[in-house]
Order: C-alpha cells, then sequence, then structure tokens
C-alpha cells in the first residue's frame, strides 16, 4: 500500500464531501465521509510504523469529528424539510375551504 497516495485520496475525498454539505447533498457528503473513515480504518490495521500508525489516528479522529458534524447538518436540514412539510399539512384544510378565484371578464 502506498501511504502518500492513499492520503491524498482521502484528502481529496473529505473536500468533496464538504462541499456536497455546502450544496445541501448531505446524503453524498455523509456516505463519502463514511468511505473516508473506513478507508482509514482499513489502513490502520495494515500499517506497522509507529509515525503512520499515529499520523492516520489523528487524521481519523478529524475525519470522525467532520462525520459527525455532516451527520448533524444532515439530521438538522431533515427536520427542517419535515417541518415544513408539516406545516403544509396544517394549512391544507384552511387553503381548501377558501372559494377559488374567479376570473375576470
Amino acid at each position: 500500500m502506498d501511504l502518500e497516495s492513499e492520503k491524498e485520496r482521502w484528502a481529496v475525498w473529505a473536500v468533496q464531501a464538504r462541499n456536497f454539505a455546502k450544496r445541501e447533498n448531505y446524503t453524498d457528503a455523509v456516505a463519502r465521509m463514511k468511505l473516508v473513515t473506513s478507508a482509514i480504518e482499513d489502513a490502520l490495521g495494515e500499517v506497522t510504523d509507529p509515525a503512520d500508525k499515529a499520523w492516520l489516528e489523528g487524521f481519523l479522529a478529524r475525519a470522525n469529528e467532520q462525520l459527525g458534524d455532516l451527520e448533524a447538518e444532515y439530521e438538522s436540514w431533515r427536520s427542517q424539510i419535515a417541518a415544513r412539510r408539516q406545516q403544509t399539512i396544517e394549512d391544507a384544510a384552511e387553503e381548501m375551504a377558501r372559494p377559488l378565484p374567479t376570473q375576470a371578464d
């Protein structure tokens, strides 16, 4: 395993996850960060050098923190959508009770 190229790949994936989140594409953002964390965990099992292992553990901690932040944003976003949906449902009866507008002559 070439750890340097793997580090670059994980960094790119982490940036992609942040960019997905900027566009409110939280599903892909969370999935991408989960991919990063699982790849780092796999690499931790294969690394024997203590310096590389320490670096990977630090990077994994940062990736887990970012994953937690993304999951929190995702849940907040979903709850906002659910609240708007519920408000629309609650307002439906009032909207249906209003008369239809008449056409102009």
